[in-house]
């Protein structure tokens, strides 16, 4: 059934009727025809409940004096619109999730704020506040603690800064135990690959490379064989030579600094090897080679000292090794 509210678009204030339909908001203005606004074109939801503030392509739009069913359509938007936007921006794999979260999110030390989230294997989806959704990754916490005294969950990076998830409800159990239920799998899924593809790296080190090295990571020699002394030798004698690219990959490495080469891996598929990633950077020049699999395209990039995280951005999305 529609629901009359005040359009507000582009300046002008009109009557309008509004309804559901699935992944979309129909807001028809008097006079004028409909306006379909699907969720996963929005990328970012404002209000109070009664007014409701949605960014679209053409600009923000607004839908006031809502009346007793604003809170209810502004509460259903925050839950349902970051699976919808998820979906267009690839982030999700196509994966569905059993449950949506909400609470409150203070990340970098910044002020807590309100979050809907939902995960998608190794990955947090979440909307937080009137932004657009991002992802964090699993793969970017070194550790995962709840705390007691303040009844939230703390996610710290491998640079120290944390992550705080509170006010999660009822859910609080259930979240935490999904976040470092993701965050094991990995550490058990770089042990199985290294125990695989690195025989040669003694075990101690090999370990150690697990809890730190995991799926999605891209870090560079100099790194790699901080963490795991022998890395370099055993590499290039186990998993690099058992590649398709092998040969390319040496030559790209050729004469450069342990500190400009980087590798990143994604976790295999049953049966399947990982892919496995190189970039090496040339002063504001870089290249991105897939070893692991032949016939596919280098990738050229341009820029300073943040390509290897804009890069390891890339490698780790669902979609990009396809």
């Amino acid at each position: 059934m529609a629901r009359t509210c005040r359009l507000v678009r582009a300046g002008r204030s009109v009557d309008a009727l509004w309804r559901r339909d699935g992944d979309a908001l129909i807001i028809s203005p008097a006079g004028a025809p409909a306006l379909v606004v699907s969720l996963g074109e929005v990328s970012g939801i404002a209000g109070d409940g009664f007014t409701v503030r949605l960014r679209v392509p053409a600009g923000e739009i607004a839908l006031e004096r809502l009346g007793g069913d604003g809170p209810t359509l502004l509460e259903a938007l925050r839950r349902d619109w970051p699976v919808v936007r998820a979906e267009v921006l690839r982030l999700a794999g196509g994966e569905r999730p059993a449950e949506v979260f909400s609470g409150q999110l203070a990340a970098s030390g910044g002020p807590p704020g309100p979050f809907h989230g939902f995960f998608a294997g190794a990955r947090l989806i979440v909307a937080p506040g009137a932004g657009d959704i991002v992802a964090l990754f699993a793969a970017d916490f070194s550790s995962i603690s709840f705390d007691e005294a303040a009844y939230a969950l703390r996610a710290t990076g491998w640079d120290g800064v944390q992550t705080v998830f509170s006010k999660l409800g009822g859910k609080s159990a259930a979240f935490s135990g999904a976040l470092l239920t993701a965050r094991e799998t990995l550490s058990r899924q770089a042990a199985a690959v290294f125990a695989r593809l690195l025989p040669t790296l003694d075990a101690g080190p090999r370990a150690e490379l697990a809890a730190q090295w995991l799926p999605g990571r891209l870090l560079s020699f100099e790194e790699l064989e901080r963490i795991a002394a022998g890395f370099e030798v055993s590499f290039g004698s186990s998993w690099l030579a058992a590649t398709p690219r092998a040969e390319a990959g040496s030559a790209m490495m050729a004469g450069l600094a342990t500190g400009d080469r980087y590798l990143g891996y994604a976790a295999p598929a049953e049966g399947e090897a990982p892919f496995l990633w190189l970039l090496v950077t040339k002063g504001e020049t870089a290249s991105l080679e897939v070893l692991s699999h032949g016939d596919y395209a280098t990738y050229l990039f341009r820029g300073g000292d943040e390509l290897p995280d804009l890069v390891q951005g890339l490698v780790r999305l669902p979609e990009f090794s396809r």
